[in-house]
């Protein structure tokens, strides 16, 4: 299990935290149009789910909150990150190669922390046949450690996993997606999303649209 830090700030003790930043309850998420809430575990299944972790941590790093993410099997592209407006310098990166042990165990240690504005733990890439083997009682221990702090424990696979553990559950599923370019050299610009919610909404799925700016880094 390695860690890229960069010249990532020191993280603050919670007390700190909570005397020297003023922060709403709620995180919002114009782009999909929902609102997480911290000191909560949200999961987030199906196409379009890295687009929206990064979403959440540009808006927290961009203000100086210091982040995390849980790297299970290498999935996170620092490019990507860029571009999407994270600060690197607030984010924590732990790259756990594929070892899913590893990866609980940092989450464990990090949610433990109570000092990050929040902890992705990204699965992308772990088997399902994996994940089918956590044991529940994993979940709700991050549940109950995460609750009373500032953290947004965020967490990502091909499927939901997290169950009833989970304060807000969202799949989203491919509409369509917008190509830039002609012949054979073309660039995704947009994808066109449904955005469901497992715990709150129970009418039609929200339209969700996500964009990528190809700038060069």
């Amino acid at each position: 299990m390695g860690v890229e830090m960069g010249h990532l700030s020191l993280v603050k003790s919670l007390s700190r935290l909570k005397e020297e930043q003023k922060h709403s309850d709620e995180v919002q998420l114009e782009s999909a149009g929902i609102a997480l809430t911290r000191g909560t575990l949200t999961e987030i299944a199906g196409s379009g789910k890295t687009s929206l972790s990064l979403s959440l941590l540009s808006k927290l790093t961009r203000v100086g909150e210091i982040c995390a993410v849980v790297d299970s099997a290498n999935s996170f592209d620092p490019c990507s990150a860029i571009l999407g407006g994270v600060e690197l310098e607030n984010l924590l990166w732990v790259k756990c190669g594929g070892d899913i042990e590893h990866a609980f165990m940092a989450a464990d240690y990090l949610v433990q922390a109570k000092g990050f504005g929040a902890v992705w733990l990204n699965l992308n890439g772990i088997p399902k046949r994996q994940l089918k083997f956590v044991p529940r009682t994993f979940w709700y221990r991050y549940r109950n450690r995460i609750k009373e702090t500032p953290t947004l424990l965020l967490i990502t696979a091909e499927e939901p996993v997290a169950g009833s553990a989970s304060q807000d559950a969202f799949v989203f599923s491919r509409e369509r997606v917008v190509w830039s370019g002609v012949g054979r050299f073309k660039l995704l610009r947009e994808f066109h999303l449904s955005l469901h919610s497992r715990k709150k909404f129970y009418g039609k799925p929200l339209l969700v649209k996500t964009e990528r700016d190809y700038a060069e880094v």
